[in-house]
């Protein structure tokens, strides 16, 4: 069976050198692993990727049975498409201050037309990156609410880089872009309007049909974390499963295009 993995939630042109270097001490951590317990199969027949999987389909990925380890959003988990997933762990980011595990978006503007007090209380379009993201969907619907702003229209870019261009461009009024990833993008022209509240951290996932063990893995990314984390900024793994999350609010899908499709890597 040919294995993959893919590391694609935070897989920017700026930290892309840091995943690959990351994925090289993964896979001599989980080689490691596999040595150690005598009662799997013999590494020699169950060859590890040498490299991360960047030109297969996610959605792809998450159906292929030989998908040692990926990542997704929360609410993916409760999407058809992410149904063969196992979640096994989530990642405490080194870059944010908020409570370990958990993560937050900023709400954002373009700089030439912020929002101000009399905007929050008109219709505003609003572009999401994905109808299945808590960072980029969840996140807006959660804080627009809060706040009494409602929502003319829902576009979905594919991408908090693409978000920032419907914003740029003037296509869209309002984004939440997942603050991981904030210092990574281009953001020229934005500016931040508000934080989100906090969830879990997106999950670590792999097959549940795998052939390496759930906590096989977690042991060999705890330990890969431990020596190389810092490089991207994640200091430490604490445990997940699908209670941890939460799917999209049926309250928000009406507000969705026809059709809209979830899942999209943060990129």
């Amino acid at each position: 069976m040919r294995l993959i993995a893919s590391l694609p939630w935070y897989d920017l042109p700026v930290l892309r050198p840091r995943l690959d270097a990351f994925w090289s001490v993964l896979s001599h951590k989980l080689s490691h692993e596999l040595n150690k317990d005598l009662q799997r199969v013999n590494t020699d027949r169950l060859p590890l990727p040498d490299r991360l999987n960047r030109h297969t389909p996610l959605i792809e990925q998450w159906s292929h049975p030989g998908l040692l380890l990926s990542q997704c959003c929360g609410p993916d988990l409760f999407t058809p498409q992410a149904r063969e997933l196992v979640p096994i762990a989530r990642p405490v980011f080194g870059d944010l201050d908020c409570t370990p595990g958990q993560y937050f978006s900023y709400i954002v503007s373009a700089s030439h037309k912020p929002f101000r007090r009399h905007d929050l209380h008109r219709p505003s379009r609003f572009v999401i990156n994905s109808a299945s993201s808590r960072s980029g969907c969840a996140a807006l619907f959660e804080w627009t609410t809060t706040n009494g702003i409602d929502c003319d229209q829902v576009m979905i870019s594919g991408s908090h880089a693409s978000s920032l261009e419907y914003l740029r461009n003037g296509s869209a009024d309002v984004a939440a872009i997942d603050a991981h990833s904030w210092p990574l993008l281009d953001s020229r022209g934005i500016s931040i309007i508000g934080n989100s509240t906090e969830a879990p951290t997106p999950p670590f996932v792999m097959h549940r049909r795998s052939p390496i063990t759930p906590g096989l893995m977690q042991a060999a990314l705890s330990s890969a974390i431990r020596q190389a984390g810092n490089a991207i900024n994640i200091e430490a793994v604490i445990g997940a499963s699908r209670q941890t999350y939460q799917p999209i609010s049926s309250a928000w899908h009406t507000h969705l295009p026809v059709g809209a499709s979830p899942c999209c890597a943060l990129t």
